[in-house]
């Protein structure tokens, strides 16, 4: 064997050898084939915060196997993905593998005829034959301020982890863990919590006209008061009522008449092709994928799917996590093709268009997400994609070709209409009508762009007041976070980075710190609230969003060289361990106990509510003498239930969480629903009344009434 080419997962190797021929031996190493051992530290805090690597026993298998391919091998290729993360694997592969030694041993005993090992680093960001035999033809050095940056994010969060977690094992309860970045998302989605709980909701008043032509003609079209004597109406608007009432007191029966219209032709641009975080706030938006489900199925698209019109696996898109909005000339020139000949010359544009990153990191990966082969069209290649799969190519595909697609051309009109009150005062109103002209871009890539069409109308026609409404609103809490929001926030902060946001998200969910609502939506549990509350109180950097930035902004400085880790860790380090040690002695031990009146049925001593990793449950006071635990009854909507009359409508979850509603008497009745009951039934059809975003309806999908 002369070439020995390593990735890491065993679907990425089956694509890349497709473009290799006999000479090469393509092998994969599972991930991470180095780490910091489970049962301790495993950083020297006396030598420069060094880490002890150890092999997992996992990995024990594969790593013997490639050590084996490795030493017969005359060229070992380190074929990893360019960013941090894959930079390490690389580098922990040259370790393990001990490369380095074999290098050494094939100088000494290759003769100037035979030659010598050579360990090579390629890089690429699409897994396509053109891509494959250009990084073969230029292979570059490891890159160790990459290597350096992730080893410093991992010790970090292993100094928080391991530091962290016994002091709240001692304080709070045991099975409770704390993390570096996790923490803030944590903080972010708590009080956020906070603010909704507080907030108080405020009526307030808009005021509608329906206008109708004097001739004859039965069209009616909408106009908004805007102002009233060049003052603007106040936002969110009238809070008085009676001020409200008099306005349109001073409005009947007076005079409406145009003044002005305004028609221009607006041109909508095609949004940037998806960094990371914007394919995991569309994917949420659109398809409903949560950040870690979105990054899965798009590592899948990457590494590549068998497609049999192919011949075999094909890597769909580029590479994943980047936060780059770069494309590379050849695609440019590939999409301008498909479109022109797909869609006509008229959805092309003229000059390509380019986009410029904003995130300081951007220049660890050099290209946004598309498709690698532009012509391979979602529906062409259906038949070879799950539906979660082609869901998310669907996606890519569109928002990145219709980036190199024509405008979008509305025609917007905005008429103006005059009135002089009763009252002296002159009001003005608004009615805004859009007309879609050419579809351009959206014709792939729909956004919401919805035509409100007006009346053909002139400033000579008059025009009269068929009715003005007092339109009563109410001031709406901030909405909590949902996976695009949270990415969204992380982001706009500087907290974590491309390769971070599903595993932040995923982190706080997994420990229970966090659970989803029936919108999906992240609400923080009681423990969740109660360990943000202590590291708020005692440990504020760690939560601190401006410390974090930093921390984050002080990762990237060691991935361009302009730093080494040990000072970064020993800056952070120092006052942590310091402060902590100070925390175990003036921080008592919180009680998360709740009495109750239920009794111990084995040894008759008060049962209490006691907090574990997977939210309250019922146990003996008598712990540890009775270990007697039982879960909590299921939280009870004060309700009958609707099927059997007897039992009550309580809340439940499924074994990964999700809420749903059911009968108290389960499994003696089979009442269950997903939608939260009213309580009452629907008057056509008897059946139960669910809560849904857009109001009360009926839960009998075959009636349609809705309240």
């Amino acid at each position: 064997m002369k070439n020995l080419v390593i990735v890491e997962s065993p679907t990425k190797a089956k694509t890349i050898s497709r473009f290799l021929g006999k000479d090469f031996t393509v092998e994969s190493s599972n991930g991470h084939v180095r780490d910091l051992p489970k049962g301790n530290l495993g950083i020297d805090l006396e030598n420069d915060f060094k880490p002890k690597y150890v092999i997992p026993k996992k990995s024990e298998k594969q790593v013997n196997l490639l050590k084996k391919a490795a030493k017969t091998a005359e060229r070992v290729i380190l074929a990893t993905d360019e960013d941090r993360e894959g930079e390490a694997i690389a580098w922990h592969l040259i370790q393990a593998l001990n490369l380095n030694e074999q290098k050494k041993k094939s100088k000494k005993t290759a003769s100037a005829a035979v030659g010598q090992k050579t360990i090579e680093r390629i890089a690429f960001h699409e897994i396509t034959k053109s891509a494959i035999e250009e990084a073969l033809k230029n292979p570059r050095a490891l890159d160790i301020n990459l290597v350096n940056a992730q080893q410093a994010r991992r010790i970090l969060d292993r100094l928080v982890g391991y530091k962290l977690s016994p002091f709240l094992w001692k304080k709070l309860m045991r099975g409770l863990s704390a993390g570096r970045v996790q923490s803030v998302a944590l903080r972010l989605i708590v009080e956020r919590e906070k603010e909704i709980k507080d907030f108080i909701p405020q009526d307030y008043w808009l005021i509608t006209v329906i206008f109708k032509k004097e001739d004859g003609q039965k069209e009616e079209f909408e106009g908004f008061l805007v102002k009233i004597d060049e003052k603007a109406v106040p936002k969110p608007g009238f809070l008085d009522g009676d001020e409200v009432d008099g306005i349109i007191d001073a409005l009947k029966n007076r005079e409406f008449k145009i003044t002005d219209i305004e028609k221009k032709s607006v041109e909508r641009t095609p949004r940037p092709p998806f960094t990371t975080s914007t394919l995991q706030q569309a994917a949420w938006q659109r398809l409903k994928f949560s950040a870690k489900r979105t990054m899965m199925l798009a590592q899948q698209l990457y590494e590549g799917i068998d497609l049999k019109k192919e011949g075999g696996h094909v890597g769909l898109i580029t590479y994943m996590r980047t936060d780059s909005l770069n494309i590379a000339e050849s695609a440019l020139v590939q999409a301008s093709d498909f479109i022109k000949n797909s869609f006509g010359e008229k959805y092309g544009v003229e000059k390509y268009r380019r986009f410029k990153t904003k995130s300081k990191g951007a220049q660890e990966a050099h290209e946004a997400i598309r498709p690698t082969h532009p012509h391979l069209s979602p529906d062409s290649i259906k038949n070879d994609l799950n539906p979660s799969q082609h869901k998310l190519y669907s996606l890519i595909w569109q928002r990145f070709i219709a980036c190199q697609m024509a405008n979008a051309v509305f025609e917007d009109t905005n008429i103006k209409i005059e009135a002089n009150g009763e009252d002296g005062k002159n009001y003005l109103f608004q009615s805004k009508g859009s007309i879609l002209k050419f579809d351009g871009f959206l014709k792939v890539y729909p956004v919401k762009a919805e035509e409100k069409i007006l009346p053909e109308i002139s400033k000579t026609d008059k025009i009269s007041a068929k009715e003005i409404i007092p339109d009563k609103h109410q001031t709406q809490p901030p909405a909590r976070f949902n996976d695009a929001s949270i990415v969204k926030e992380l982001e706009k902060n500087g907290i974590g980075r491309p390769s971070t946001y599903a595993q932040i998200i995923s982190t706080i969910e997994t420990r229970n710190y966090v659970e989803r609502d029936e919108q999906k939506r992240f609400v923080p549990t009681e423990i969740g609230e109660k360990v943000n509350g202590i590291l708020v109180e005692h440990f504020p950097k760690i939560v601190d969003i401006n410390f974090t930035a930093k921390m984050e902004s002080d990762l990237d400085d060691i991935a361009e060289g302009k730093t080494e880790y040990p000072p970064i860790v020993k800056e952070f380090y120092e006052p942590f361990e310091k402060n902590l040690l100070e925390k175990y002695e003036s921080v008592e031990k919180e009680d998360l106990t709740e009495p109750t009146d239920e009794v111990c049925k084995e040894c008759g001593k008060p049962m209490v509510i006691k907090h574990g990793r997977f939210g309250r449950f019922l146990a003996c006071s008598g712990f540890p003498d009775c270990k007697n635990t039982k879960p909590l009854p299921p939280k009870s909507l004060n309700m009958k239930c609707p099927l059997c009359k007897e039992g009550d409508v309580v809340e439940r979850k499924t074994r990964r969480g999700k809420i749903f509603y059911g009968c108290s008497l389960w499994p003696n009745c089979k009442f269950a629903t997903w939608q939260k009951p009213t309580g009452e039934l629907c008057p056509e059809c008897k059946s139960p009344l669910v809560e849904l975003k857009s109001g009360i309806k009926c839960s009998n999908k075959e009636c349609g009434y809705k309240k």
